[in-house]
């Protein structure tokens, strides 16, 4: 063995091996002893803090910012770093130091917490480091602008006037509150006013990749937001298309009035796969026309909304009767008349029924949906040209309705001795229609209400060609799913995508079946609802003040974070 002053060692080149072994000593080595400087200062930084949070005075909030005043309690505060002036060390080396103050809370940050928040460029701007790592610079005026002290109760801005003052604060103060979970921001104006906002850290990790600069290469930058958005657009682009077998999914409208988790799930069925039975909504008290719907337009009501008033219909549900009279409204209300599969709503102009509910007031039967995602994709894969023509090429959709009376009751369509109350309905689109991103986003489709097509020479006959074999395969038995339909229940599809034809009716049953429509705004908008709820049930602190008033993209980044 060679001595450490032999001099045979030093003529001796080092082997990697030796090399290696020697860095991994001294880096645990500097390891323990930087451990050992981290306690050593934050004993030294909690024993000068509880000297000085004794004489700290809490800020006054502004009269309008009564959220904020009951948010801050500077005697409850842990403190993960500062980069105020008294703080002799970089905030960075208190991350995993325990700091003992007076009356502190300690908290498992999460990867949304705070751990550093520094005003810059004269207060203009706030930068803020979270759990996670990133870092994003905002600025000082979108935080006093955004803030839910702005607000009122009705949750409209207090003041009209506010934004035009926004450029007159700077931020002199910022720091973490409750270990990391919020930010306390102190404001001044040129007049020396100063203000007080308290924001959830959660919150801000939202919006930052939205609103902030990117100071490292953990902070994300999210794409600019345009349009609305949708908090079911992640669950769009899943979807997968269905057949003959599929599983028809069932709730209970007991369950579903008790149960906000459960009307969840019912919204994100009528997307993937678009069918559900509702089982258990009842039958109605009496079933002429003005109660026979009444069972499902109360349900609707609780689950999702008021139904889509009809243009000249005195109530919102539609009544369908296998009787002589019913017949005599039309195609549609003849149940001898078998039809097409079909979606409905072919003729109104941007397809307001987005889902469709119909509802078997009397009698029990059979009925039948299938799946134009599915029709598509097929035709996608097997018939390209075919699939290029009806996603491109529009049609018209028409008819003029006269089903009712001016008073709104149903009236036949042969008695001249009745005057109806007309109106005009035309919608020209493609048979398949995409978003932006290729995507199937609604499919329309009714033989029976095809207007007089203004179809281009040229693409006419390939055109027809291709359209001939769509309706085909709408018939096709690989695509359609038999269901048996109870009494008392109600079927719901999904209209931008779910065909449905014709239930079979047995000879001797007696039937009423009340139908009616909501639209996609008020769907989406419910679910947003019913979402928000759910973030506020997994945390509390994260209430309503935070979730409303956001955008869906934003949105979706507070909610996720909360399941």
């Amino acid at each position: 063995a060679f001595g450490p002053s032999d001099p045979k060692l030093l003529r001796k080149p080092l082997s990697l091996f030796r090399i290696t072994m020697a860095a991994m000593i001294i880096r645990e080595e500097t390891k323990a002893l930087m451990a050992q400087w981290r306690l050593s200062l934050g004993r030294r930084a909690s024993s000068s803090l509880a000297g000085n949070l004794k004489n700290v005075k809490p800020q006054q909030a502004s009269a309008k910012a009564p959220a904020a005043t009951q948010q801050r309690n500077l005697q409850n505060i842990t403190i993960s770093s500062s980069s105020g002036p008294s703080m002799p060390f970089p905030p960075t080396m208190l991350r995993e130091a325990p700091v003992q103050g007076q009356q502190t809370t300690t908290t498992t940050a999460t990867p949304v917490s705070l751990v550093a928040c520094t005003a810059v460029n004269a207060g203009k701007q706030v930068e803020l480091e979270f759990a996670d790592g990133s870092r994003y610079e905002v600025h000082a005026s979108w935080l006093k602008d955004s803030n839910p002290c702005n607000k009122g109760a009705d949750f409209y801005r207090t003041s009209a006037s506010d934004v035009w003052k926004l450029r007159d604060y700077t931020v002199s103060q910022v720091s973490p509150l409750q270990g990391g979970r919020q930010l306390e921001v102190v404001y001044e104006t040129s007049a020396g006013a100063r203000h007080t906002d308290v924001f959830e850290a959660q919150w801000l990790h939202a919006f930052a990749p939205f609103v902030g600069k990117a100071l490292n290469s953990l902070a994300t930058r999210a794409p600019e937001i345009k349009g609305t958005g949708s908090l079911l657009k992640d669950l769009y682009q899943r979807r997968k298309p269905w057949m003959s077998d599929v599983e028809m999914p069932t709730f209970d409208a007991a369950t579903l009035v008790e149960s906000e988790e459960e009307q969840i799930k019912f919204l994100e069925t009528m997307i993937c796969p678009g069918i559900c039975l509702i089982k258990g909504v009842g039958t109605p008290e009496r079933l002429e026309r003005e109660f026979a719907g009444k069972p499902i337009e109360d349900l609707v009501y609780k689950l999702v909304g008021k139904f889509n008033q009809h243009p000249v219909r005195s109530t919102a549900f539609g009544v369908m009767r296998k009787t002589v009279d019913s017949a005599k409204q039309g195609a549609d209300y003849d149940m001898s008349n078998p039809l097409s599969m079909h979606t409905d709503h072919s003729v109104y102009q941007g397809t307001p029924g987005f889902l469709q509910f119909l509802y078997q007031a009397e009698g029990t039967v059979r009925s039948k949906v299938c799946d134009g995602l599915a029709l598509a994709e097929y035709v996608k894969e097997h018939h390209p040209k075919a699939y290029k023509l009806l996603t491109e090429v529009q049609m018209t959709h028409s008819s003029r309705n006269t089903l009712y009376t001016k008073e709104g009751a149903p009236r036949s369509v042969y008695d001249n001795t009745t005057s109806p109350a007309p109106f005009e309905l035309v919608q020209t689109h493609s048979i398949i229609e995409l978003d932006d991103e290729g995507h199937v986003q609604k499919v329309i489709q009714s033989e029976t209400k095809r207007g007089v097509c203004a179809l281009p020479f040229d693409v006419y006959e390939d055109f027809m060609e291709a359209y001939e074999m769509w309706t085909q395969l709408c018939e096709d038995d690989r695509f359609i799913k038999h269901f048996h339909w109870p009494e008392g229940s109600a079927v719901v599809t999904n209209n931008y995508r779910t065909l449905h034809g014709r239930a079979s009716v047995p000879p001797e049953m007696n039937r009423t079946m009340a139908f009616g429509y909501v639209n996609k705004i008020l769907v989406e908008n419910r679910y947003r609802l019913l979402k928000q709820n759910q973030a506020e049930r997994a945390n509390p602190e994260l209430d309503s003040q935070w979730l409303t008033r956001v955008p869906n993209q934003v949105l979706e980044r507070l909610v996720l974070a909360s399941e």
